[in-house]
């Protein structure tokens, strides 16, 4: 059955339908992280298709093939079953159904039925080699476990390396389609993407447009039944051995520590030990080493949490648990409320820059945040946005999450600033803006004037 609030994903079904056009044998490695939509994309494209999908567990070796005989007797037969004692039979007779027919077998969760069959992958490997490429079969592998994916199947010691035809690692929904899940208006809308980072089934928690988006906040976030009270830790455990160790990491990055020999020395481990934490971090895509645009010295980076769900969880939840275990949110929703938008002007700045990469004609080559002194006021500065074109044409930008228009003076600002960046004959300017601009602005057609409105009407 397909579920009903699918949206969006029409590139990457795009992409594997072109796997399947192709009529020839196809290894499509397909991994993302937990609740992005994996099965949900791969049950939509597989709908209209032959095919056999298989739910990879955790278990015995035995239970395994057990499930994995029911899951091929239900995709190829009506009633008959049959029954495998090792996955390389599996694979010997899915070759020969598909020697001249299309047919998708799909292993949900690989990194599971992986663990549980210890010779899958090697099986994997000499099937490709020695019979699975002169067939039709499009088999798709699918993991939620990034490291597992990256370093077992992908990376260059695997038994399938180099094996693999196409590879997806699906992302968050855009805002815009955020939008259309959430069901909400359009500053709403904004809220769940910043604070979901547009993880389908995190989105669909907050889509009662009934219920107000505090009340769905406090239910889901809050409460120790929540439904997101503990997946960040989840993640961590499902990807690192030392979750704790890895959370009390984050939580100093959420309070402001960012330098590795701060946090080496406030944690009590080695500065080697935490650079290996926060590259296993980067690698999950939790945290990231930023720099100010086109300066790329080691010293100027900073490491910042950029996954939203940890963001918000470090910043609104996990300071709190100690009362929140014990029933008391009022106090920790009183801090949401008081700082909400402060985190959420964060978050709407990457939605400024993914929303100008979609809709600008420019080639763009870069584009990140500045920050940098000014030596006449004596003052450092900040531009939202700073970005270059192959010909070296640069556009500066301006995020605003506030609740009163922009006006000339905001953009007056920001020309004034672009001037601390050299280079670039050619200059644009753009604005971005939660509750419009002035009409001495607008009138002036001095920068390009994006609303929010624009921004979510985007599908």
């Amino acid at each position: 059955m397909i579920d009903s609030t699918f949206v969006g994903r029409t590139e990457e079904l795009s992409y594997l339908q072109e796997a399947w056009d192709s009529n020839r044998f196809e290894f499509c490695v397909l991994y993302g992280r937990r609740r992005v939509g994996k099965t949900a994309l791969v049950s939509r494209f597989c709908a209209d298709k032959p095919h056999i999908f298989h739910m990879g567990q955790l278990g015995s070796e035995a239970v395994e093939l057990s499930n994995l005989s029911q899951a091929v007797s239900r995709g190829v037969f009506e009633s008959a079953t049959v029954n495998f004692s090792s996955f390389e039979d599996v694979l010997r007779y899915l070759s020969e159904i598909s020697k001249d027919e299309r047919l998708i077998f799909v292993i949900d969760e690989f990194p599971y039925l992986a663990k549980s069959i210890v010779s899958a992958m090697s099986s994997l490997q000499h099937a490709i080699d020695h019979y699975l490429g002169r067939g039709k079969l499009m088999i798709i592998l699918t993991g939620s476990s990034i490291s597992f994916m990256e370093q077992e199947v992908l990376g260059h010691k695997s038994p399938l390396y180099g094996r693999r035809t196409r590879t997806l690692k699906l992302g968050p929904l855009s805002l815009g389609e955020t939008a259309l899940l959430c069901r909400r208006s359009a500053v709403e809308s904004v809220l769940v993407h910043a604070m979901t980072g547009g993880i389908p089934l995190y989105v669909q928690y907050f889509s009662d447009p009934q219920q107000p988006l505090f009340d769905a906040i406090e239910s889901v976030w809050f409460t120790k039944t929540g439904l997101l009270y503990q997946e960040p830790q989840f993640l961590l455990t499902m990807e690192t051995r030392k979750g704790d160790q890895y959370m009390q990491l984050l939580s100093l990055l959420a309070s402001g520590a960012t330098k590795p020999n701060e946090l080496a020395t406030k944690l009590g481990i080695s500065s080697a030990h935490i650079a290996a934490l926060l590259s296993t971090l980067a690698t999950l895509g939790i945290v990231e080493k930023r720099f100010p645009f086109s300066e790329q010295q080691q010293r100027k980076g900073v490491w910042t949490i950029i996954d939203p769900l940890f963001a918000f969880h470090l910043r609104f939840v996990y300071p709190y648990l100690a009362v929140l275990e014990l029933g008391k949110r009022s106090g920790a929703m009183k801090v949401l409320s008081a700082q909400f938008d402060q985190f959420v002007g964060t978050r709407f700045e990457l939605m400024c820059h993914r929303y100008f990469i979609e809709h600008t004609q420019r080639e763009i080559i870069a584009i990140a945040h500045w920050w940098g002194p000014n030596a006449k006021p004596g003052r450092n500065e900040e531009i939202d946005l700073v970005a270059q074109d192959i010909n070296g044409g640069m556009v500066f930008g301006e995020c605003k999450w506030r609740n009163t228009p922009v006006g000339m003076g905001e953009y007056q600002k920001l020309k004034e600033r672009s001037d601390l960046l050299p280079g670039g004959t050619e200059r644009e300017f753009w604005l971005f803006s939660k509750s419009g601009f002035t009409e001495e602005l607008r009138s002036a057609q001095k920068a390009t004037l994006v609303e929010l409105e624009e921004m979510v009407r985007e599908r």
